[in-house]
């Protein structure tokens, strides 16, 4: 069954490359729904780390957090390119350019899923520099200067970030290969943890510094964040999705898996690391919002904000850790919610800039409640579920540090307001535009019979049941997911707060 998840998606890969797309995306979704299916039988069963394929791979509970993350959202990005595939070439885009759109993104989630499931240090950074090569030609799939130049700039960051990362994992070998010698064992997961004490500390700290700032680069954290806007912004609005929902977290595994390895070994200095990044890229974040024009450049920065906020839980401990770990889920649900419903303002308007765009309570009334809706849930507002990852979070942060905790209320207020101010300037037609007469009159928003029914019911329904689902897993969540959270913190000192 473990093996499924890696193969599935790698059969997607290879009938991509031979099958016409809108046939592929019906085996698409059929796939997507078999890996989440199997995913979720291995959450209903799971209780203890299960080594596959010669020790290769493994499932713990912290990868399966991210691996159930992936799954769920790559299920409804399926259901919504299968859609999104039909309302483009309805609009006038050829067959042939999206002859390999299934392709990349097979290639891109078959990568994630070798990076997740990876016990081996080296694989799972081959899998993750497999990821930037993949959405590198999903990014400029619109083949403009625009997308080729976010491209470039993504291409050229990450992989500086990756080849850090790789020196991190070198330092790592160097030292484990003391106690295991010069093999593979010395790159397993399982065997470093193992070691624990008989590591030598200094290699290891280094280690975590250098995986900090190389993962780190593609988690998006500040200052090594520069790519993460343009490429969120330029690539397609599924990929959007997939780019700040599950990437940014599989990056972050890495992460976690130094720091794991640190407490393993009884340094416990890298969370202040974590605290420090944490804050400051929820800050640039802050400071980020309040000037974007773009919408997708926006909702790209509060995916920024989110993962500074992940990695403060995790540095804080505690009741913080639960939080940080919900918050994966939620993110990824409420950041696919966002960047789906905005995809289709985009793909009927063919507009980026927030000041070009009003009345989408008119045009577009589902999408335009959704997007206003998205951005109560992606600020931690109630009954979205994301407040539940947040407040657990922030009681963390008050606990440990009373000022720092107030800072971080104070941000996270200022980007709210700043999301909510844009949006609902979308959404009543409150903008710039209103004042510019002829301007405006030049605007596709402007133009009679732009609305809902030019694109794909899917494009439409999928928004919404994430938001739906947003809504309801606030008062209600699956206690095998609960307790695979429960697990997963208990390794980074969480507390028992489920019963």
């Amino acid at each position: 069954m473990y093996e499924l998840v890696l193969a599935l998606p790698a059969i997607a890969l290879i009938v991509s490359v031979f099958a016409d797309v809108l046939l592929m995306s019906y085996l698409q979704l059929g796939i997507s729904i078999l890996v989440f299916s199997i995913v979720i039988a291995i959450a209903m069963s799971f209780n203890s780390i299960t080594v596959f394929l010669g020790g290769f791979f493994f499932v713990d509970y912290i990868n399966l957090v991210i691996l159930i993350t992936v799954s769920t959202l790559e299920l409804f990005v399926a259901f919504y390119s299968f859609g999104y595939v039909r309302t483009e070439i309805a609009g006038g885009v050829s067959k042939r350019k999206f002859k390999f759109y299934y392709f990349w993104k097979n290639l891109f989630i078959f990568s994630m899923m070798v990076s997740i499931l990876s016990n081996n240090l080296g694989i799972y950074w081959t899998g993750l520099e497999a990821t930037t090569l993949a959405t590198a030609l999903l990014v400029s799939f619109n083949r403009t200067k625009e997308s080729f130049e976010a491209t470039w700039k993504y291409v050229i960051m990450c992989s500086v970030g990756i080849a850090i990362g790789l020196f991190a994992i070198v330092i790592l070998y160097f030292t484990t290969s003391q106690v295991y010698g010069e093999s593979l064992q010395s790159l397993s997961f399982i065997n470093i943890m193992q070691a624990g004490a008989k590591l030598d500390k200094n290699f290891l700290m280094l280690a975590f510094l250098l995986a900090l700032v190389g993962f780190g680069t593609k988690v998006g954290f500040a200052p090594m964040h520069n790519w993460l806007p343009d490429a969120h912004s330029q690539g397609p609005s599924p990929v959007s999705a997939l780019l700040s929902g599950v990437l940014l977290n599989t990056a972050l595994l890495g992460i976690l898996r130094f720091y794991q390895i640190n407490g393993a070994s009884g340094i416990y200095y890298p969370r202040y690391f974590l605290i420090g990044f944490g804050f400051f890229t929820i800050l640039v974040s802050a400071f980020s919002v309040i000037k974007q024009t773009d919408y997708k450049r926006l909702f790209a920065f509060s995916s920024m904000e989110n993962m500074g906020i992940i990695a403060l839980g995790f540095g804080i401990g505690g009741i913080a850790v639960i939080g940080s770990l919900l918050q994966i889920f939620f993110h990824a649900l409420n950041k696919g919610l966002l960047f789906l419903s905005s995809g289709n303002v985009l793909a009927a308007t063919h507009e980026r800039r927030i000041d070009k765009i009003r009345n989408l309570s008119k045009n577009f009334p589902v999408t335009a409640l959704v997007l206003l809706f998205g951005v109560m849930g992606i600020s931690g507002m109630p009954p979205f579920a994301m407040f539940l990852g947040e407040i657990y979070i922030m009681t963390g942060v008050f606990r440990s540090n009373i000022l720092l905790g107030f800072l971080v209320f104070i941000l996270l207020v200022f980007i709210f307001i700043g999301l909510f101010v844009k949006i609902l300037k979308m959404y009543t037609g409150n903008t710039e535009n209103e004042e510019a007469g002829d301007e405006f009159k030049n605007s596709k928003t402007a133009h009679k019979g732009v609305d809902e029914s030019v694109i794909h019911p899917f494009m439409v329904y999928v928004p919404l049941i994430l938001l739906l689902l947003s809504s309801l897993l606030l008062f209600y969540i699956p206690s095998p997911f609960l307790n695979i959270v429960q697990s997963a913190s208990a390794e980074f000192g969480g507390r028992i707060i489920f019963k």
